[in-house]
């Protein structure tokens, strides 16, 4: 067996070229695109925005996120209070019970 050189390539398959014509499965040519693809894509022009409608679309906006942001933080902080208070509940209702049940002649 002959030894393999790493720089012998495979025939390549039948590639199209960028300016190869090519036939469609109707066997009609099909004409290249006339005009070439510029270099550089043309950036579409940036619509102007007058000052005062962007201030107040500004304002609008920020006071929207603003008000979001202080409901989610007093959602935030009543259920931090609540689970304290239920916690306090937990730990002082025992208490309390065993307090009234022992005035009142019961014994634990």
């Amino acid at each position: 067996m002959a030894p393999v050189n790493p720089l012998d390539t495979p025939a390549m398959p039948d590639i199209p070229v960028l300016d190869d014509v090519v036939t469609p499965g109707d066997g009609k040519p099909v004409a290249p695109k006339n005009g070439t693809a510029s270099a550089a894509p043309v950036a579409p022009a940036r619509p102007e925005v007058r000052p005062d409608v962007l201030t107040e679309m500004l304002t609008e906006r920020i006071a929207a996120l603003t008000d979001r942001l202080l409901r989610d933080a007093s959602n935030d902080i009543q259920d931090l209070l609540m689970d304290k208070i239920w916690e306090k509940l937990r730990v002082e209702i025992p208490a309390i019970v065993a307090e009234a049940l022992g005035k009142n002649g019961h014994d634990r």
